[in-house]
């Protein structure tokens, strides 16, 4: 996974996680996605322009081929927005981190990445869960953190496949961070002279 080649500061620029490449990388990821958001609707589109010549199994031709542009539509979706950041109101940046350090401990997840710029955790997997390549970059911009969730599959690529699931662990992480930062919030000192008017009435 390439949580190593993060480009921090136009990853923060555009709210997407910005990856530092070989050229040849983004190029063999454009083509396969293509053929992966375009197989299912060429593959179905073949097979009902066939049942059409032949007139026969139109209505499930047409329900197949109409299943494949939804799902195509799906993958383009997620396809498109696979690196997409998203903004979370924090506190100091120091107090951001302890707070994404804490909380990955209480998960039980992995801390790959924790400097000052960029955390990357990861939830535990087995031969039998669904978190096998999954990760969350956590990238500090200021008093805001930047939430970011992808699955990987071979070869470092990214998977479409897991829109609901990436969220749900960005929500996990979001939700557990506000948790944090509201827990670590110190309280409000009393001032002295507060503090002699509630002596007074007491």
């Amino acid at each position: 996974m390439r949580h190593d080649k993060i480009d921090i500061p136009k990853s923060k620029q555009k709210e997407r996680v910005v990856r530092k490449t070989w050229l040849i990388e983004p190029i063999i990821d454009f083509f396969s996605y293509v053929v992966l958001v375009g197989a299912y609707p060429i593959l179905s589109g073949f097979f009902f322009f066939d049942q059409l010549e032949k007139k026969d199994h139109l209505v499930g031709a047409s329900i197949l081929f109409g299943l494949a542009f939804i799902l195509g539509g799906l993958l383009l979706y997620s396809i498109l927005n696979l690196d997409r950041l998203k903004r979370l109101n924090g506190e100091l940046k120091d107090r951001n981190r302890q707070a994404i350090k804490d909380l990955t401990e209480k998960l039980g997840w992995t801390l790959q990445i924790h400097n000052q710029q960029v955390s990357v955790i990861s939830p535990p997997w087995s031969w039998l869960s669904t978190n096998w390549g999954r990760q969350v970059v956590i990238i500090y911009d200021r008093q805001d953190i930047l939430i970011n969730s992808t699955s990987y599959g071979l070869h470092d690529m990214k998977s479409p496949f897991h829109w609901f699931g990436n969220r749900k662990l960005e929500r996990i992480v979001m939700d557990n961070f506000e948790k944090e930062i509201k827990n670590d919030t110190p309280t409000k000192p009393i001032s002295n002279s507060a503090l002699r008017d509630a002596t007074a009435h007491s």
